[in-house]
């Protein structure tokens, strides 16, 4: 915590190449460390919230349903949260086609989840990815890296990894810098941790931090 505080003051930003988070990386990992080109957020700025929390009972739901397969985690578990966070059935696409290159060669793959704002299916208009994975595996360095390369396909404002257990969030920077980790929940902390998750990962926040990424990139190309 003293070293990434030391960084910071230097204008630095400090990440891992894995997504794991800083000081719980393994001993091949790489350590990156980036200038901060996106702003920070203005901290006069208030946090979006909610303007109506989901009920105790969705909550105790979905902090006690059991799940026995990946498709459970993604139909009973964030296929309602995504509800709750203000994405409507024109957002939604479930597997989508994503094309991606490994070396020269050319391959076609499917993200679980991917929101849109709105049904125009452009990559100007995809604000998350989200990947599912089996409820009795803990979420891995692959697990992450895999979201990741959909994202540098697609561009979203952020994506997360989640099996139904444990949902991590990480914020896109537009390959400008290192992806951060911004959110790692246990589904029992749902209630608790719901604001924090809404702040990072609601319509109306991906909508936001979307429209930040455009700007930026828009910025370093006029320099």
């Amino acid at each position: 915590e003293r070293i990434a505080d030391l960084i910071d003051k230097q204008g630095l930003r400090i990440g891992v190449k894995s997504g794991a988070t800083f000081g719980e990386e393994d001993g091949i990992d790489w350590i990156m460390l980036s200038p901060k080109l996106m702003p920070e957020p203005d901290k006069n700025i208030p946090p979006i919230q909610p303007s109506e929390w989901p009920p105790e009972a969705w909550f105790e739901l979905m902090q006690t349903r059991d799940f026995e397969s990946e498709r459970e985690v993604e139909a009973y578990f964030i296929a309602p949260l995504l509800e709750k966070l203000g994405y409507s059935y024109d957002d939604i696409v479930i597997g989508y086609p994503v094309e991606m290159f490994k070396g020269v060669q050319k391959t076609k793959t499917e993200s679980d989840f991917v929101l849109f704002n709105g049904a125009n299916r452009t990559k100007e208009n995809v604000l998350m990815v989200v990947e599912a994975k089996k409820n009795d595996k803990g979420i891995s360095v692959d697990h992450i890296g895999q979201a990741k390369s959909y994202a540098l396909e697609l561009f979203p404002a952020c994506y997360i990894v989640s099996n139904g257990q444990q949902l991590v969030v990480f914020q896109f920077n537009g390959m400008l810098v290192p992806d951060e980790r911004i959110l790692d929940l246990n589904r029992l902390e749902l209630k608790e941790r719901w604001g924090d998750l809404y702040n990072c990962a609601s319509k109306e926040a991906t909508i936001q931090r979307k429209k930040l990424i455009q700007e930026q990139i828009l910025n370093m190309k006029n320099i």
